[in-house]
């Protein structure tokens, strides 16, 4: 259906201040990691993205070092889960992981067990937390995090998310 890549996803980012004034819309872009080295992965997302089910979601603070799109609507915060239910997109059917596409800075992986649907970009390099025996709270320990994705254009755009996520939230 998506043809054989390179495979890019354009996201456009809109943020409002306290105060109710939105800025003007900026946007970055993601690669996808070549199908042959993460195909479950890089299809559940493409669909997700076909299906138009991030479309007016958020990234939350959830963690000192990643940015995570969670599907919940902007601006009420209502639950977008049930849509990808819905979809059947809403998980991986396993955990799948490429040594050749670590958890670098700016990459894109799927979170949870099995993972999906909220996904997250790393704001540092975080082998260590989502890359093999990383997530030691998970029956299967071993397994990684899906790393799929990488942000190639707008590295500013989740600086600045990323920075006003830890300013409103602390360090934690």
């Amino acid at each position: 259906r998506f043809g054989p890549g390179p495979h890019r996803v354009v996201f456009t980012v809109l943020t409002q201040h306290a105060d109710g004034v939105q800025e003007k819309p900026s946007s970055f872009t993601a690669e996808l990691a070549p199908l042959s080295q993460m195909p479950h992965s890089v299809e559940l997302f493409l669909q997700m993205v076909a299906h138009r089910l991030w479309d007016d979601t958020i990234f939350l603070h959830t963690a000192h070092h990643v940015l995570q799109a969670a599907p919940l609507t902007y601006p009420s915060g209502d639950s977008k889960r049930a849509d990808f239910d819905e979809s059947e997109l809403a998980h991986l059917a396993f955990q799948e992981y490429n040594d050749d596409y670590p958890h670098d800075k700016y990459t894109i992986g799927f979170g949870g067990r099995p993972g999906g649907p909220d996904f997250f970009i790393n704001t540092q390099d975080n082998e260590r937390y989502h890359g093999p025996g990383g997530q030691d709270h998970h029956d299967l320990h071993e397994e990684a995090d899906p790393c799929f994705g990488k942000v190639v254009k707008g590295t500013e755009v989740i600086d600045r998310l990323h920075r006003r996520s830890v300013a409103m939230v602390g360090t934690n």
